[in-house]
């Protein structure tokens, strides 16, 4: 049991990385190689980069097709209205949802709420829970009409 913790909260490390470096690449406009250099150096754990390096990877090679289905799903909501942090942990979590299959789905989303509420507002959790809920259910239904 010790072991399980231990590798969720690796795990949470890397999530917390990845969306600081999504932020700081937003605000400041690095480029993708710089946003890997920035998370090798934060990383110090092999297993936080690995996953760490996964998720931006993930994020970034679908970055236009995530923040489609983010603003599909936020309704009456620009993306660009969201809070930078907000926003980018949706970008994560999203792209965790849809395109990393070893991670469940409600793992995925309670993830995205916790850091919404430690980086940014206690609002944030219900906003965030709500948004990659129905990301969620979308691949669901996709899943279950192929």
């Amino acid at each position: 049991m010790k072991q399980d913790v231990s590798i969720s909260s690796l795990k949470r490390r890397a999530r917390e990385a990845v969306v600081k470096v999504l932020y700081e690449m937003e605000m400041s406009d690095l480029e993708a190689e710089e946003v890997r250099d920035r998370l090798g150096r934060t990383c110090k754990k092999p297993e936080v980069l690995e996953f760490a390096m996964m998720l931006v990877d993930r994020t970034l090679e679908h970055l236009a097709s995530i923040d489609e289905m983010i603003v599909e799903v936020a309704e009456n909501w620009n993306i660009e209205r969201m809070a930078a942090i907000d926003r980018n942990v949706l970008r994560l979590g999203t792209a965790e949802i849809l395109y990393v299959d070893d991670v469940p789905e409600k793992v995925s989303i309670n993830e995205a709420i916790e850091i919404a509420k430690k980086f940014s507002t206690e609002n944030s959790g219900r906003f965030v829970n709500g948004i990659l809920d129905k990301v969620a259910r979308i691949k669901s239904d996709l899943r279950d009409n192929i």
